[in-house]
């Protein structure tokens, strides 16, 4: 071929072929086009029309004109932004992961309470994920198996069942405590992602145990991630400063699930602590969901004391299966069943306020909070982002579509990246980013879920990417693409 060049020229081929490769390479099609879209990247403020192009599971291009894919989505009208990233789920496998993808999230992460064997919770998974997914290291049911329980069965890493209760009232003796740090430092070198604690359901858990668990997941770079104990009126903020104790002796990331179900409408009071003890330097991060009932088990430690309420308590609490608000009767014969109930407050409309406040603050990250038990379920797991995005974004302008999309994908992406490195290529529309993507119509979005109906998916999330692979496609869940990943920290001999 070079012969057929004159000879004056030859020497000017490198530059030609150098001149020649930009537009050779335009002309090579993406795997994945996103086409005409309302591109949403918190971490640089775009908000701008754009073409995104996707190879091989990344950001390869993010255009002004449009690109040749071989596969094109059609986003005109639709907003493109990075996928959901829920730090606070339950239960995981398909069912969940199809909720929650479905609500445009493309990675969850069980970091309150977790897994007693990280390792064999990742085995489980792999290649069978919808979705990504992490999990932390669960205080917890590490600390029963501390105590010498037998009784717990685990699946698959996870606790399924078990008679705890006459353990979560107990101190741990030092030699106890010693045990459950060794445990939990065992699961960080598995690669969990943090340490999870539900203190609220583990009464007997010491102030000392908080602080020297919080120096073992500094130790490893891990946030701690905290239910913590409940607010009490008379003993109000101790359970706050608790928080700030451990933040002071371990100096490292401390983190508290779903401010708005623990503090409702003293959240803006709790808000103004946390921008206190950060402006003193203390690394504290908070989450909310935007409802104003909660959920958790009948069962828990948490209503022990449900035969001394009064007549009246009762109708706050209401059982999904049937949508009925419960009497003492009641109660107490779901409570011998087992199971998930609604937990409505004394006053909705000053709830409501908090979770408003929560998320027009700047520091709470979305999370769903959402859990799996067999089809019962809170709608928090079904509608979640949508809720936030249709209600408290468009129909009330609690807060701007670029602040929700940063609270729902770039600010968990950030915290997790300290101990997960890869979580930096997530929570970005970026050349180079994971192609992790929802698209949605912010002119339409909205959750559909209720406390009765709370498996009915959102509207207005037409397509949800997970490594450039579409999971849902035209507001259909894909069957048989299983494109998630580990979320997992270092793994040390």
């Amino acid at each position: 071929m070079l012969d057929l060049i004159p000879v004056g020229l030859r020497h000017c081929v490198p530059t030609l072929l150098l001149l020649l490769l930009p537009v050779t390479l335009q002309a090579q099609p993406y795997d994945l086009v996103i086409a005409g879209g309302r591109v949403l990247d918190p971490a640089t403020n775009l908000d701008a029309i754009r073409h995104v192009g996707i190879n091989g599971g990344t950001i390869t291009a993010i255009s002004e004109t449009p690109l040749a894919g071989r596969d094109t989505i059609d986003a005109a009208g639709y907003a493109v932004a990075p996928g959901f990233i829920d730090m606070n789920t339950y239960q995981h496998g398909d069912p969940l992961f199809r909720l929650r993808a479905a609500d445009g999230v493309t990675s969850v992460l069980h970091l309150e309470d977790g897994a007693v064997d990280v390792a064999a919770y990742y085995a489980a998974l792999e290649g069978r994920a919808l979705i990504h997914h992490g999990v932390a290291a669960g205080h917890g049911s590490l600390r029963a198996i501390a105590q010498g329980d037998s009784t717990l069965v685990i699946v698959d890493g996870m606790v399924e069942s078990g008679d705890e209760d006459s353990l979560i009232y107990h101190a741990l003796s030092p030699d106890e405590l010693d045990t459950l740090a060794a445990l939990v430092e065992r699961e960080l070198r598995a690669g969990a992602v943090a340490v999870g604690y539900g203190i609220a359901y583990s009464p007997g858990t010491t102030h000392s145990e908080v602080l020297r668990l919080a120096r073992v997941a500094k130790d490893y770079n891990a946030s701690s991630h905290y239910h913590v104990r409940d607010f009490h009126r008379t003993r109000q903020w101790g359970e706050m400063f608790e928080m700030f104790g451990a933040a002071l002796h371990a100096g490292g990331d401390i983190h508290i699930n779903h401010m708005n179900s623990i503090y409702g409408s003293y959240s803006p009071n709790a808000l103004a602590f946390l921008d206190s003890a950060r402006a003193h330097g203390l690394n504290i991060t908070t989450e909310a969901y935007p409802y104003t009932a909660a959920l958790t088990f009948i069962e828990s430690a948490l209503f022990d004391d449900w035969e001394e309420w009064s007549d009246e308590r009762f109708a706050r609490y209401e059982w999904p299966p049937t949508g009925e608000r419960l009497t003492r009767e009641a109660f107490g014969k779901y409570r011998e069943e087992g199971g998930v109930m609604i937990i409505h407050p004394r006053n909705p409309e000053s709830i409501e306020e908090g979770v408003r406040a929560c998320l027009a603050h700047p520091l709470p990250m979305i999370a769903s909070d959402g859990a799996w038990d067999d089809g019962m379920t809170h709608p928090r797991s079904a509608g979640t982002n949508s809720r936030v995005l249709g209600r408290y974004v468009r129909e009330y302008g609690t807060l701007t579509l670029m602040d929700a999309v940063r609270k729902m994908s770039l600010a968990p992406a950030e915290h997790l990246a300290k101990r997960v490195p890869g979580m930096a290529n997530k929570g970005r529309v970026q050349v180079g980013a994971d192609a992790d993507l929802v698209v949605f119509d912010p002119d339409t979005v909205i959750d559909n879920a209720t406390y009765k109906e709370c498996l009915l998916r959102p509207t207005g999330i037409d397509f949800v990417l997970v490594m450039g692979v579409p999971v849902v496609r035209d507001g259909v869940i894909q069957d048989d693409v299983f494109p998630g990943r580990a979320i997992r920290g270092p793994v040390m001999e």
